[in-house]
């Protein structure tokens, strides 16, 4: 299967979310490179969207790369922020209208709850462009809360990003066996 993994937003120009030093750039990055070990490690074929800090704000080029690859699966990874700082939990996006891609979402969400222990926000609709330019089934992931303190410290831990990228796995094999 050819997945690709787009680790959202990226360095000084569109970091994303920023809390007490932490970058949701930097976080949903190094989560995207531990899902990207495990899919290869299945016997995936995997591209991530970048895989350090690229110059642009740009949106268009990520879902490029899973047209111009044949991609089977299109997962982007963020992580949450809101001005209430009590909010918290993990949600999965999907382009409406898109049956594959909300029964992948559910897929990735059902594990990402189970593993992390987060409050399960659900799994929604968003014509966010990543979902709406890709022409494969297409997840955005929530991980958690960077502006919660508490789903901070799990996003910023080695031991969370990991969970994260198993249960995306998990997800996405879970997906896959539907399929069959």
């Amino acid at each position: 299967m050819k997945i690709i993994i787009d680790p959202g937003h990226s360095g000084p120009t569109e970091p994303g979310a920023c809390m007490a030093g932490v970058q949701e750039c930097d976080v949903v990055l190094s989560i995207a490179k531990l899902l990207g070990d495990h899919l290869y490690e299945a016997g995936h074929e995997i591209w991530l969207t970048r895989t350090g800090d690229i110059e642009t704000d740009d949106l268009s080029f990520r879902a490029k790369i899973a047209k111009d690859n044949g991609a089977d699966v299109f997962v982007s990874i963020h992580a949450n922020s809101a001005v209430n700082i009590a909010a918290h939990g993990t949600e999965t996006y999907y382009y409406p209208g898109s049956a594959e891609g909300q029964r992948l979402a559910e897929c990735i969400q059902t594990r990402l709850i189970d593993a992390l222990a987060t409050v399960d926000r659900g799994v929604k609709e968003a014509r966010f462009q990543v979902l709406r330019e890709t022409n494969c089934p297409a997840v955005l992931v929530e991980v958690a809360f960077i502006s919660n303190d508490t789903d901070r410290q799990a996003l910023t831990a080695y031991a969370c990003q990991l969970a994260a990228a198993l249960a995306i796995v998990a997800g996405i094999e879970d997906y896959t066996a539907k399929e069959n």
